[in-house]
């Protein structure tokens, strides 16, 4: 919900059809299966006062706009970061919870803080995914990047927040920046490195291709990739979320890796190769955030492939779902 005194906080969506299955030109054209570096600091602190001075006595001295795309795994933590901050509940929640959260955002809001947030999703064309990024609206029409710090990226929106603490909570930060660090270099990481170390000269398929080709590179990547899910897979077991009853930052990034995996990104992968559904409780876990209203909206959906278009045809930035031996149809198994 906004109002006169609410900075507005955006999702911007690349177009789907910018990923493709090793695209021709290879995959380190599309400036996205390498994360760099943050070129930008956390802590936004100056820029951000020069353009509130800007518009001194303005209670809404700039809107904040989060450049994203949900094809991109390490963009979901961003994503959900402004999703909560306005005003959705995720845990055990029901609709009538979030509406009534949604709506009472502004009014709840500390006199001193005067953000709420609401989500926006807007196409924007371009040929490559966009990188992860917040920026700040100036009052001319131009924009300003915040920080492209991606894996930090979600503590800096809740900060605006004025559900601050949710995702975040002082008391866990210890746990949730030691399981994050695990999630994004041992999921994340390994994720785009195997799809880097797919992409080769010749056609041929990846099963016959012989270790010069990269192939025992390959295997060994996938070793960590899904020992990680396993260990992940065994901490629900035991707790509905990481870190116990109650959602946190944590979950928003191994989100994201389940999200755009078994649509997606597995058709990098051998086809025996295990699928989310074969992890029961990374599974169940899985189709619970899904489900959360308001979370993952239907142009999510749309844009990873698990809803049709309109014309009734659904977009598949890499061509068809790889096979699951578990379930006929992984579409229908997350929409279930």
């Amino acid at each position: 919900m906004t109002n006169a005194t609410s900075t507005d906080v955006s999702v911007s969506f690349e177009p789907a059809s910018s990923a493709r299955k090793l695209p021709a030109g290879g995959t380190g054209r599309l400036g996205f299966f390498e994360p760099a570096a943050p070129a930008l600091p956390l802590n936004p602190d100056d820029a951000l006062a020069d353009i509130a001075a800007e518009s001194a006595g303005n209670a809404q001295p700039y809107p904040l706009v989060l450049s994203a795309s949900p094809l991109d795994p390490r963009a979901w933590p961003a994503i959900i970061a402004a999703r909560v901050a306005g005003g959705v509940t995720i845990g055990s929640s029901t609709a009538d919870d979030v509406e009534r959260s949604a709506a009472s955002t502004a009014s709840d809001a500390p006199a001193s803080s005067a953000n709420s947030f609401t989500v926006d999703t807007i196409d924007v064309n371009g040929d490559e995914l966009p990188d992860v990024t917040l920026y700040a609206a100036r009052a001319d029409g131009t924009r300003t990047a915040v920080s492209d710090d991606w894996a930090r990226l979600s503590r800096l929106i809740e900060r605006f927040s004025p559900h601050a603490g949710t995702l975040y909570p002082s008391a866990l930060a210890r746990d949730i920046d030691r399981l994050d660090a695990i999630i994004d270099q041992d999921l994340i990481g390994t994720l785009f490195a195997v799809i880097a170390s797919s992409e080769h000269p010749h056609d041929e398929r990846l099963d016959r291709r012989d270790f010069l080709h990269g192939a025992q590179q390959h295997a060994a990547l996938r070793r960590v990739f899904y020992a990680r899910l396993g260990w992940f897979d065994d901490i629900l077991s035991r707790s509905p979320y990481l870190l116990g009853s109650q959602p946190t930052d944590a979950d928003a990034h191994l989100f994201g890796v389940l999200l755009t995996f078994d649509i997606g990104y597995r058709n990098a992968f051998p086809v025996p190769d295990a699928a989310v559904v074969d992890y029961p409780h990374l599974w169940e876990y899985a189709k619970r955030l899904y489900a959360t209203p308001g979370l993952v909206s239907d142009d999510d959906r749309r844009t990873i492939g698990l809803l049709p278009d309109t014309d009734g045809a659904y977009t598949q930035p890499w061509g068809e779902p790889a096979f699951t031996e578990t379930v006929d149809d992984i579409r229908a198994a997350w929409n279930a």
